[in-house]
């Protein structure tokens, strides 16, 4: 038996959470990486947004600030926070914020109560949750757990990986950082969707479909993220 642990890559959606609406909202997306003590019902996230271009961080900021579950918005000066820190951001254009913001809309609880911990800051766009978690638990025990998730939640949880954390099969072995928003959503949807396997578990077309663009643009994103992950 692998004594391993099972890395786990769930797309989430769940209701009430301010994240998931700035980006249903604006053009950014949301890198939540640390999230400070709880105190009450309330606590302090460190998030970054991340856009193509630096006009949709101000709609970001100003949507998360119109929240009623969101009490304070603090935006972090690049040279506060360490090199480590600065360099795991994707998007063209990003911003640091601290965020006090009520604590009960949040489904981290939930996951962290049932044996999984976070692998990667949680990656949210176009009104959904990227987790990519970690567990010492069984495959059948990690689909129950999801279950009673999404049902005490009233979350829709899909999971799009599971597997031992030395099967490295389908990882990206190039950082994501230098990515535009949209080359990376279209990417890392190639990735998982098994474009790059061989044989292609799918097609370019159906791909596309799927994003609801043109198959030309879809071919138009990949050459450009291939081209940067690759350095030419």
């Amino acid at each position: 038996m692998s004594t391993e642990p099972l890395r786990v890559t769930l797309s989430v959606r769940h209701p009430d959470c301010w994240t998931i609406a700035t980006t249903e909202r604006t053009d950014v997306g949301v890198l939540g990486r640390v999230v400070a003590t709880t105190t009450g019902d309330r606590t302090t996230s460190l998030v970054t947004l991340y856009a193509d271009r630096r006009r949709a961080l101000d709609d970001g900021e100003e949507t998360i600030r119109s929240f009623s579950q969101v009490h304070a918005v603090t935006p972090v000066p690049a040279t506060t926070l360490g090199s480590a820190a600065r360099t795991a951001k994707p998007g063209n254009a990003t911003r640091d914020l601290l965020i006090d913001h009520d604590a009960g809309a949040q489904i981290s609880g939930a996951f962290l109560s049932r044996e999984f911990v976070t692998a990667r800051p949680v990656d949210t766009h176009d009104g959904r949750e990227r987790w990519t978690l970690l567990t010492t638990r069984g495959r059948d025990a990690v689909h129950d757990a999801l279950e009673q998730v999404a049902a005490e939640e009233d979350a829709d949880i899909s999971v799009e990986r599971l597997a031992r954390t030395s099967d490295a099969a389908g990882e990206a072995p190039f950082s994501l950082t230098s990515l535009s928003a949209r080359q990376r959503e279209v990417f890392e949807l190639a990735r998982a969707r098994g474009y790059y396997e061989w044989p292609k578990e799918v097609t370019g077309t159906e791909l596309a479909e799927e994003l609801g663009i043109a198959t030309a643009t879809l071919h138009e994103h990949l050459h450009k993220a291939e081209a940067k992950l690759l350095g030419r």
